[in-house]
């Protein structure tokens, strides 16, 4: 999972710490080019000057003629400077070449301040990745201004650039998927609930066609049942062909009742007795499928509308693929206008080589994510945990 977004942003990452080692050596060369030129300068004046003393030992006559040359040569050319002048000169315009093309990227020092044009370049760079990945255009743009200002105010190790940089991106990460942490875990709530005298409770599953509503539930399902909780199935989803087999089929893998109609029956009529069967038998929760049904389709909202009503739910989640890209957003913000919603599970999750849903999801809808889904295994539910997915995306 994560490896195309993974694979795009150690791209995007090694980017910009390959511009910083271009520059550095070509200011190094430059520096170098400059002091073989000033060295070539001191020994021509250098050389010059054992002439003259190698002339003071020659006979009067012979000196006098060259004297007479000297001089004409003189009007035809000006004096050349004295040695050690020309040697604090060229020290001082290599010091000064070197401050002003190193002075942000610290080729002799041991920290570098990282060029605007630098990082303008890589957070553009990584802005299309984390579009094409789908993270939503809102959390992108948030995203880079923020990790944008981080970069400009930070300095970094001149060895470990790509380090810092790399720390820079997952401290913005971490900002915008603590969006996504739950105030409280679904288990703790439920908990919580029971202890307080609150049973049974009563969760529905809503979403779309296809996501895996049926088969999260018996992750649940089976997740409460480690934690000694037990559960009743309501066999909702009285639309779509096989739906009832398929969750009496679950209920009878991890031992638990289910409470079914026939097909076409009213769904409210099913969860409403299967809270009447958890009231009678001590159940702590109710476990309440749903047909899928798109955004689009007004009368099903409507009909969701009227289990909620109904059935009154004390936990409503909404599952989503993970593999569905930025509508999952539109999706769900059609849902909310029908229906209180209170968490979302993130299916398919095993399936998404490019898991930007799991970064802007929350952020764009402002609920929390309570689980991944990643297999058909019923412990293959992972809570939601910003660390991971940082861990996953840009390697500590």
């Amino acid at each position: 999972m994560f490896d195309s977004l993974r694979k795009k942003i150690s791209n995007a990452i090694g980017s910009i710490v390959k511009s910083e080692r271009e520059e550095e050596g070509a200011s190094a060369e430059g520096a170098a080019a400059y002091a073989q030129k000033a060295e070539e300068e001191r020994t021509e004046v250098v050389e010059t000057a054992g002439a003259e003393k190698e002339e003071e030992k020659l006979p009067v006559e012979e000196r006098k003629e060259n004297e007479t040359v000297t001089e004409t040569a003189k009007e035809e050319k000006p004096e050349s400077p004295a040695v050690e002048p020309l040697i604090e000169k060229a020290k001082k315009e290599e010091k000064m070449k070197l401050s002003l093309s190193t002075r942000l990227k610290g080729v002799f020092s041991k920290e570098v301040k990282l060029g605007e044009s630098d990082i303008d370049n890589f957070t553009d760079e990584l802005m299309l990745t984390l579009l094409q990945s789908d993270v939503s255009y809102e959390t992108t743009d948030k995203f880079i201004n923020s990790l944008k200002e981080t970069l400009k105010s930070s300095t970094f190790e001149s060895r470990n650039i790509r380090e810092g940089v790399s720390d820079c991106v997952r401290s913005e990460l971490s900002k915008v998927l603590k969006e996504g942490m739950p105030k409280e875990q679904l288990l703790h709530i439920v908990k919580g609930r029971l202890d307080a005298g609150m049973k049974p409770v009563s969760i529905m599953f809503l979403g779309p066609n296809g996501t895996g509503k049926t088969t999260t539930m018996a992750k649940i399902a089976y997740m409460f049942k480690k934690n000694g909780i037990s559960s009743v199935f309501s066999a909702s989803d009285t639309f779509r062909a096989a739906a009832i087999e398929q969750t009496s089929f679950h209920a009878s893998k991890i031992g638990m009742p289910v409470i079914k109609g026939s097909y076409g029956a009213d769904p409210a009529s099913v969860a409403f007795d299967a809270i009447e069967y958890a009231k009678a038998h001590s159940s702590d929760t109710v476990l309440i499928d749903t047909a899928g049904r798109q955004e689009t389709n007004k009368n099903l909202l409507n009909e969701i509308k009227k289990m909620e009503r109904v059935a009154k739910p004390d936990i409503t989640i909404y599952v989503g693929e993970s593999t569905a890209g930025n509508r999952i957003a539109e999706q769900v913000a059609e849902f909310l206008k029908y229906i209180k919603i209170d968490g979302i599970i993130l299916t398919k999750l095993d399936c998404d080589a490019k898991g930007g849903n799991a970064i802007s999801l929350s952020d764009v809808t402002g609920l929390p994510i309570f689980f991944f889904g990643t297999g058909e295994g019923y412990e293959e539910l992972m809570e939601f945990n910003p660390s991971f997915i940082i861990d996953s995306l840009v390697p500590n």
